[in-house]
């Protein structure tokens, strides 16, 4: 057992620049350049635990080709792993913890990135600019139904509330989309 350890101490020092030297050829979405160093000493310890020493001895150029095959196969497996789609939410994380200026750090708030009171000011201010704008363009029916729509109403409900039949909300929807995009 602690010839073992031993022999195995030695192989992460004189296998490490191997290690780097592959890593260096492949990308871990989701990882650093770490972790894949990390996959290949996994692919080593591999190495070392299935050598079948009836091949040659831990050390010579046998062992060398089969550590750098394991070593190999352990990373590629690492980044086919990190590469399926149930992984893609932990690969395209948004941090909960910002930094603002003066790199302090905050977490967002649960009702949207929080941010200072004056850029929260401004924005509800172009918000509100933007909505004017948009008013302009519409007819007085047309505002009365994007204004209960704003307010979460379904079109169901402001077809009972404008005593209009569904059909027509949604098409006054459709009218209102086509004046805003130009």
């Amino acid at each position: 057992m602690e010839d073992d350890e031993e022999i195995i101490n030695k192989l992460v020092e004189s296998y490490a620049s191997i290690i780097r030297g592959i890593c260096r050829r492949f990308y871990l979405v989701g990882g650093t350049s770490d972790d894949l160093y990390q996959e290949g000493m996994i692919g080593l310890l591999e190495a070392f635990r299935k050598f079948d020493n009836s091949k040659g001895t831990i050390g010579d150029e046998t062992f060398k080709k089969f550590a750098t095959t394991c070593i190999k196969r352990q990373i590629l497996d690492a980044i086919k792993h990190a590469n399926t789609k149930k992984n893609m939410p932990l690969n395209n994380y948004v941090p909960i913890v910002r930094k603002n200026d003066e790199e302090d750090e905050f977490e967002i708030s649960e009702l949207g990135i929080a941010s200072n009171p004056e850029e929260e000011f401004l924005s509800k201010e172009k918000q509100e600019e933007r909505l004017d704008a948009i008013l302009e363009q519409l007819s007085d029916y047309e505002q009365k139904v994007l204004l209960l729509y704003l307010d979460g109403l379904n079109i169901k409900d402001i077809a009972k509330k404008l005593s209009k039949t569904p059909r027509s909300i949604t098409n006054t929807i459709q009218r209102i989309k086509l004046k805003v995009k130009r």
